[in-house]
């Protein structure tokens, strides 16, 4: 039997896993001699180096697991399912967002007409949130993950604000 602290571990980590896998295909493919597997290999590893990069990032961006409730991305409509609060917002109407911290973890606010959402880092599918805002003009990612990494006391941080009618997300997810 497979201790469970591994189970969670590679279902964590499955996306990296798999494109480290790719990664090690594409070598295996240009190691096979000739220089048209060679060119394919390589294709390959870069597409695979690329896609790890980005599993990485998303790793990066929730680092714990374990609060109550549910995340959901549908196009790019936001929903968010809790214990005690929920609700969905719709990406083109967010005026602002804000990552809360405290001590025992964080969460975004996402503000715009109406009731802001919260959504805890560390909900089920908070992950999906950083596909969602980076369709955002100008969101600083980087700050965001360094954030959600460093914890720290009960502050707000206001990270995105929408400048204009242009802000709005371009495109749709899948």
């Amino acid at each position: 039997m497979i201790r469970p602290e591994i189970v969670e571990w590679t279902r964590r980590n499955a996306e990296a896993l798999g494109m480290i896998t790719l990664v090690l295909l594409g070598l295996w493919i240009a190691t096979r001699g000739g220089p048209v597997l060679a060119v394919m290999g390589g294709v390959v590893i870069l597409i695979g180096l690329a896609l790890l990069r980005s599993a990485l990032l998303r790793l990066r961006f929730t680092r714990r697991k374990g609060d109550p409730g549910v995340v959901l991305v549908d196009e790019l409509r936001v929903g968010y399912f809790g214990p005690d609060t929920g609700g969905f917002f719709e990406m083109g109407q967010v005026r602002a967002i804000e990552l809360v911290s405290y001590p025992t973890g964080a969460h975004w606010t996402l503000r715009g007409e109406g009731e802001p959402l919260k959504i805890p880092t560390a909900a089920e599918g908070a992950a999906q949130l950083f596909d969602v805002f980076a369709t955002l003009p100008g969101f600083p990612m980087k700050r965001a993950m360094d954030l959600v990494e460093g914890g720290g006391g009960s502050v707000t941080h206001r990270l995105w604000v929408a400048k204009d009618e242009d802000s709005r997300p371009m495109r749709a997810l899948h």
